[in-house]
């Protein structure tokens, strides 16, 4: 049998075929990376080096962390401002079961309120997102940008009513509430909102606690809170719109009182 030969154009022909495949693949892998860098942008972390809760109580904004009714996020939201910014840094730390957990990220402050979902959780570049169990709450750190910068830290506490449980607390303890009405809480939120909304009659002696729960509820509650002085105490109450002031019984720098369930209260000194 004689010998085929191949033309040597042929050989050629092959060789530049295989070498458009191979360079198509190259071209393929390479843009399907960029596209996967491109759908997950990396944020770049603002460092907050300015004092903590320097400024006055009665200059710092109105705050609020709420939970989502999914179980997987919360609500950062600022609902006012009393010192001009146009945005704000945060960084939220939470504790989630043994391990510390964070995030951060800023707010456009062009509109109030203003305000961001988090997720309490990770998610990968290609979707999959891992949910974080048994969050407790941490601290919020804040940012506020303007003509003058200023830095806030206040703690959260979450909450997940599995028992059907009557009563919440802050994470220092200086806020107790009770209520029959709170036994159809699934999530809740405490947090020392560093301000408040409006203008109050009288010395703040304590910090502003928010209260925000899945679903909302209304009606009657005994609330304990810790101010940071003796004297003439009472209870005001926000509900979002109005102070509602609430007289109990005072003990050394402690006053229980029945009040309203609200979306915030503060101690204060007549």
């Amino acid at each position: 049998m004689k010998n085929l030969k191949i033309p040597n154009t042929k050989v050629l022909a092959i060789i530049g075929v295989l070498l458009l495949v191979v360079g198509i693949g190259i071209f393929v892998k390479t843009r399907s990376k960029d596209a996967v860098v491109a759908e997950a942008p990396k944020l770049k972390k603002t460092k907050i080096t300015e004092p903590l809760n320097v400024i006055d109580v009665s200059d710092r904004p109105y705050v609020v962390i709420s939970p989502n009714s999914d179980g997987k996020n919360i609500t950062i939201a600022v609902n006012s401002v009393k010192k001009d910014a146009s945005a704000v840094d945060y960084e939220l730390e939470y504790q989630a079961g043994s391990l510390l957990q964070g995030v951060f990220g800023s707010i456009n402050l062009g509109q109030l309120p203003a305000s961001t979902k988090q997720l309490l959780g990770s998610c990968s570049a290609g979707g999959a997102c891992t949910y974080h169990e048994d969050v407790k709450g941490g601290h919020l750190t804040t940012r506020f940008n303007g003509k003058e910068n200023y830095a806030l830290k206040s703690e959260w506490k979450y909450a997940e009513n599995k028992k059907g449980d009557d009563a919440l607390s802050s994470t220092d303890a200086k806020f107790q509430i009770t209520s029959k009405e709170l036994k159809s809480v699934k999530l809740a939120v405490v947090f020392n909102t560093p301000g408040y909304p409006e203008k109050i009659d009288g010395i703040i002696n304590s910090d502003p606690y928010s209260l925000q729960t899945i679903p909302e509820v209304s009606g009657k509650a005994t609330l304990t809170m810790r101010a940071k002085e003796e004297g003439d105490l009472v209870i005001l109450g926000w509900n979002g719109t109005k102070w509602t002031e609430f007289t109990g019984k005072v003990d050394g720098k402690s006053i229980t009182a029945e009040v309203d369930l609200m979306e915030l209260y503060v101690v204060v000194s007549k």
